[in-house]
Order: C-alpha cells, then sequence, then structure tokens
C-alpha cells in the first residue's frame, strides 16, 4: 500500500546512513502536452510541486529544472530473487523533470537499507527518510542481497497490492503533472512514453559501471554500479539523462516509420516537427555529473546512439527535401529517375 507524504527535515536521520542494499528506480519520459516551450517562470509555476520548496533551474548547455522532491509512503514487500519477498516500509522518492522546455519526466527511486530493528516504527521515522525504505526482518541470503533484490524488483513478481510497485506510482505522478492547468493539451507532435526501469549498486572498485537493454518497444533497464553510498544522486542524473536520448531515438524512429507510404506534403508534416522541436535536445552526457561521464562513453560505444541520432536526423532531412522537391512539381513521376 502507499501513502502520499510530504517533505520534512529530520537532522536525526541524517546522523547516521546506513549502507544500501540496492537502490531501485523508474523514470517516465514523453512529450510536455503544450503546444509552445515553457520559458523559466511557466517552469517554475509547472514544476511547484511542494509548497514553500525551490525549483531547481539550470540554463546552461540546455534549460533543465527539477521540482522539490516528494515523498510517497509504503508498506509492502520486496520481491526476493523469484520465490520469496521481504517487508519494506518506508518512502519513495519522486521528482519531475523538464527538459528543454519540452520533454517531461517523473522520476521516483527507494534506496532500500537493512532496518536497524525488527519491527516496524511510526511514521514520523519513515518520513524524514525521503526515498529510503527499510528491509525489515531477516534476508534469506545476507551474501547475495544486492542481487536478489535487483532480480526480484526486475521480475515483478507478486500482485501489485502487496508488492512494492515503483511503476504504479510512477504513472499515477506523471499523470498528475501532464494534466496541470498551466499546459494546454495542445502537443507540437504525437509522441509515445517510455518507460526506464533501473538499479544501482554499490561496488566499489567495480564502479562507475552501466549495462542497459531495451525490454520492448517502450520499456528498458539499466543496472548502474556506483563505487559508494555518495554517488547515487550521481546514478539517478545518469539515468535521467539516458532516459531522455533513448526517448528522442524511440521518436525520431517511430516517426521515420510513420512517414513511410504517404504523400510527400504529408511526409512533410509528419518529419519537420522532428527537427523544429526535439533535435536541439540531443546532448547525450552532457549534463551528468563527471563520476558518469565514462559509463555514458561507454554506453555509447557499445550501444552507439549518437550514430544512430545523426543517421536518423540526415535521414529525415533528406526525406523532407525530397518531398518537398516533389511536392512543388506536384507528384512524384516514376520517369523523373
Amino acid at each position: 500500500m502507499t501513502r502520499n507524504t510530504q517533505t520534512v527535515s529530520n537532522p536525526a536521520a541524517r546522523r547516521t546512513a546506513p549502507i544500501p542494499l540496492v537502490v531501485l528506480g523508474e523514470i517516465r519520459t514523453c512529450l510536455l502536452p503544450h503546444s509552445s516551450t515553457l520559458d523559466g517562470q511557466a517552469t517554475d509555476e509547472l514544476l511547484a510541486l511542494v509548497p514553500g520548496a525551490t525549483v531547481r533551474r539550470r540554463e546552461r548547455p540546455g534549460p533543465l529544472a527539477f521540482s522539490p522532491r516528494r515523498a510517497v509512503g509504503v508498506d509492502c514487500h520486496l520481491a526476493w530473487g523469484s520465490t520469496t519477498s521481504a517487508r519494506v516500509v518506508g518512502t519513495v522518492a519522486s521528482t519531475a523533470v523538464l527538459v528543454g522546455g519540452r520533454l517531461s519526466q517523473m522520476s521516483v527511486h527507494t534506496i532500500v537499507v537493512r532496518a536497524p530493528q525488527k519491527k516496524r516504527r511510526p511514521w514520523a521515522h519513515y518520513i524524514g527518510q525521503v526515498g529510503v525504505t527499510e528491509l525489515i526482518g531477516t534476508l534469506p541470503d545476507p551474501a547475495i542481497a544486492d542481487e536478489e533484490l535487483v532480480a526480484g524488483y526486475l521480475a515483478a513478481q507478486g500482485p501489485a497490492k502487496t508488492t512494492l510497485d515503483l511503476s504504479s506510482i510512477c504513472a499515477r505522478q506523471l499523470a498528475g503533472l501532464r494534466e496541470a492547468p498551466q499546459l494546454d493539451q495542445q502537443p507540437p507532435l504525437q509522441a509515445p512514453t517510455t518507460r526506464l526501469r533501473w538499479t544501482a549498486q554499490i561496488g566499489g572498485s567495480a564502479g562507475p559501471a552501466v549495462s542497459f537493454r531495451l525490454d520492448g518497444e517502450l520499456t528498458r533497464t539499466a543496472n548502474v554500479i556506483v563505487r559508494v553510498p555518495a554517488e547515487i544522486p550521481d546514478a539517478l542524473r545518469f539515468c535521467q539523462d539516458v532516459a531522455v536520448h533513448d526517448w528522442l531515438l524511440t521518436v525520431i524512429d517511430a516517426k521515420v516509420r510513420a512517414a513511410d507510404g504517404i504523400s510527400d506534403g504529408r511526409q512533410v508534416a509528419v518529419l519537420a516537427p522532428v527537427l523544429e522541436h526535439l533535435a536541439h535536445l540531443w546532448m547525450p552526457g552532457a549534463q551528468v555529473p563527471g563520476t558518469m561521464r565514462s559509463p555514458w562513453r561507454d554506453l555509447q560505444a557499445e550501444a552507439s546512439f549518437s550514430k544512430q541520432w545523426t543517421t536518423r536526423v540526415e535521414q529525415v532531412q533528406r526525406r523532407i527535401e525530397v518531398a518537398t522537391y516533389y511536392a512543388a512539381r506536384g507528384g512524384n513521376p516514376a520517369g523523373d529517375w
């Protein structure tokens, strides 16, 4: 079950931070349902989700803004491997992100730690630790705790009513953002929402490292290894950046396919908005902390994100040029070739 709560300060909770077992998260990325790019003031108004808290913004190398963190209380089970589960109590941290005044993200995550005692504590204890859930009870196999918790989370075993369901939390928070009264619900193009499930583990000298895979048309998975707990926020920012660029690739691929087999004039209408509204947002790794630049380079080398993007953009430009040429001639007679 989940409970909506607010961010509060608890100095006692910051004195001693338990070592995380694992970090579990989900990020959903979509086009903001608005006809124009939001400026700084409009961004602040949209992301002012916690009264009295500050919206963080930067303008270089491109506009990027973060809402204040919100907390969603949870008291449920967390899948352990494929056959068992353990009880967790605490909060899931939720942050809305706006990229270039055009793309919106909802990012939720929780850091799973061992509970200091084997019984549930009052809610005040958990609310003071935004984005932390405590695992109550004895772990079936502490030696491989992080691996089993990652496997259980990604397998998504168990009914949603009793198992931690970050997907539902993320979808609900994103729906609320998209329905904000500041938005006119008239986006310049139609585009899907992508979903990135991610995990982070503490690997010491084994980090930083990342693996990334496509699980379906719109679902992806990233596994991140960081060296120390202090790098967990860097892993979160890295995953948000990966999700943005994967979304851009997903959209441009979809638009190229949609333009196949339609008339020249309609091709321009389908493809031109990609160049006008999205092409300038491509800046992989430019807005991630220095600790995660190396994993971005490794991911680029393995998955060729930028090569894919450059190839697609050039393809879109050529198709627009050809479609415009034939539209101006009044058709595409086969004899012209």
